[in-house]
């Protein structure tokens, strides 16, 4: 189910440009790796404790053996079930620490927490005007904005990456809080990085380099192998600069 605004309306003139977030310039790579899917795909379940479905657990075990090899220093995984089974395999496939955070819970969705795809269309539809005139801060159904989601969710991420200690970390989380941490990471609008796609067991791969922060890969379907539609070296150029 698509839970991303609806595009901007007739004579939109854009957003503001977005500062990145500082890096620590420590030159670990960090995954950011969303849960499998879920027996809930239809209703808005935002940071509802959902399970998984079969495929969701067959998806979060291939996950993990994708990330047997690689230098796992630090897994820090959101509590909600779908997402802490994954952070759970990931830690046990490569034999590291696992840290349950409360701040990588997904998006607080509000009054429209629970609503089914159709009733969700509604009130975006009602709400478009709105939320493209303030997307940061917009919060109409009483839930989170995304400028609260990213302030509990950052230290998380930061955290995690000093624990890495220059290898690899990994956070398990929810889409929303992978769509925010990388837009504010390397600088995109909050209604620009929508267009960002991460399906379900997929990832995100930051850099913390010196100087900022950097995006090498994108919806990677098995976090510890190359993508088969993407370089090794990292994402084809237009999938980093459509989100600018």
């Amino acid at each position: 189910m698509l839970l991303s605004p609806p595009p901007p309306p007739r004579g939109f003139r854009g957003e503001a440009e977005r500062i990145p977030h500082p890096s620590l310039g420590t030159g670990a790579l960090v995954w950011l790796v969303r849960h499998g899917r879920v027996t809930a795909p239809d209703v808005a379940y935002g940071d509802s404790d959902v399970p998984l479905s079969e495929e969701g657990l067959s998806q979060t075990e291939a996950v993990a053996r994708s990330m047997a090899s690689q230098p796992v220093e630090h897994v820090r995984s959101s509590p909600l079930q779908r997402a802490r089974r994954l952070g759970e395999a990931v830690a046990r496939a490569a034999g590291s620490t696992l840290q349950l955070d409360d701040r990588l819970k997904e998006l607080h969705r509000g009054d429209w927490q629970g609503l089914t795809r159709l009733e969700y269309a509604e009130r975006w539809a009602h709400e478009r005007v709105n939320y493209w005139d303030a997307p940061l801060t917009w919060r109409a159904h009483g839930g989170e904005s995304e400028e609260e989601l990213v302030a509990r969710a950052w230290p998380a991420l930061v955290e995690a990456t000093e624990m890495a200690r220059g290898a690899v970390g990994v956070l398990t989380a929810h889409r929303q809080v992978i769509r925010g941490l990388t837009a504010a990471a390397i600088g995109v609008a909050p209604g620009a990085s929508h267009r960002m796609e991460l399906d379900p067991a997929h990832g995100v791969l930051l850099r913390d380099a010196v100087g900022g922060w950097i995006l090498e890969r994108t919806n990677a379907p098995a976090p510890g192998s190359p993508h088969a539609a993407e370089p090794p070296d990292g994402p084809p150029e237009d999938v980093v600069t459509q989100l600018r």
